[in-house]
């Protein structure tokens, strides 16, 4: 858990703004400003992207720009400063977790007056900190306060997915596995991501000395049939900068720096949407409380 907390609190509170650099095709959107603090984000299927705030509400932001928020149920056993982490969309359902609970709620955006919970039926499951969440073709996936990541069903046991598990599914409903840099029969081998049968897939480019890949994390396949990655490098606490990748058969074919999340407390403050673009938050500029939500569409050279 310390492990996992000092990753989240080093990206949190140590990355410095830095102006967006693309270094291959891309085409990224102005940004449209959206007031509040949030704690997290997640695109759905129409182009919407619903925002968790720290008040107990979403906000959806349509693709043109429009913006209502939403109140969420009062969870009655919840202590006053208990909060959701993050959220993930499928359809018309809104999932939360949070660190406090060891369940997964989902919200009916048609009808959206009471949660419904999805607890697993093992006693393992009562001790989960749950600190995000996806979907993929057979349900929910969670990640824990201890890195580790589960398929959380309802009344049904828990399925623990192997270390370094990505909380994202591959093409298969598989998860990638991306191992930090380790030290190999006297070699030291970069950050990795292998299939879960152990094939490799990927290795994450190398930074120049004193610039390190600091973490690299799947954000999931778009529509291309890539594989999209966020990695983060930086040689010191004030210098981190944040690149997408787009990975095609374990070959870059795209890739574009973004602003990093200075400012910002939100668990993951950069998405892939169902339509296959980056969705990603940068603090608003001055005195505005609030972020400038983006969005990112990598493509390849022709």
């Amino acid at each position: 858990m310390i492990k996992l907390i000092g990753l989240i609190l080093s990206i949190v509170l140590t990355v410095p703004a830095a102006f967006a650099v693309n270094t291959s095709a891309s085409t990224a959107d102005t940004g449209t400003f959206i007031p509040g603090r949030f704690m997290s984000m997640a695109g759905s299927a129409d182009g919407s992207v619903y925002l968790l705030t720290d008040k107990h509400q979403i906000v959806c932001v349509k693709p043109g720009g429009d913006q209502t928020t939403i109140s969420l149920p009062r969870i009655h056993e919840a202590k006053a400063t208990d909060r959701f982490c993050d959220l993930a969309v499928d359809g018309n359902t809104v999932a939360f977790c949070g660190f406090p609970f060891p369940v997964i709620f989902t919200l009916d955006l048609k009808k959206p007056l009471n949660f419904g919970i999805i607890r697993a039926s093992d006693q393992e499951a009562a001790s989960l900190h749950l600190m995000n969440i996806s979907h993929d073709s057979s349900g929910w996936r969670v990640r824990d306060a201890d890195g580790l990541v589960f398929n959380l069903q309802n009344e049904q046991p828990l399925n623990r997915l192997p270390e370094f598990a990505s909380i994202e599914a591959d093409e298969n409903g598989k998860a990638l596995l991306i191992y930090p840099p380790r030290n190999e029969n006297g070699r030291m081998l970069a950050w990795r991501v292998q299939k879960e049968d152990g094939r490799l897939f990927w290795i994450a480019p190398v930074s120049e000395a004193p610039r390190q890949v600091m973490s690299v994390d799947f954000l999931g396949i778009d529509k291309d049939g890539r594989h999209n990655f966020v990695v983060m490098t930086a040689s010191g606490e004030l210098d981190s900068e944040f690149t997408i990748y787009a990975v095609r058969r374990g070959q870059v074919v795209s890739s574009s720096r973004i602003n990093g999340p200075a400012g910002l407390e939100m668990q993951r403050f950069c998405r892939l949407a169902p339509d296959g673009s980056i969705i990603y938050a940068q603090a608003a500029a001055g005195n505005k409380t609030g972020i400038l939500l983006k969005r990112l569409k990598l493509e390849e050279k022709k």
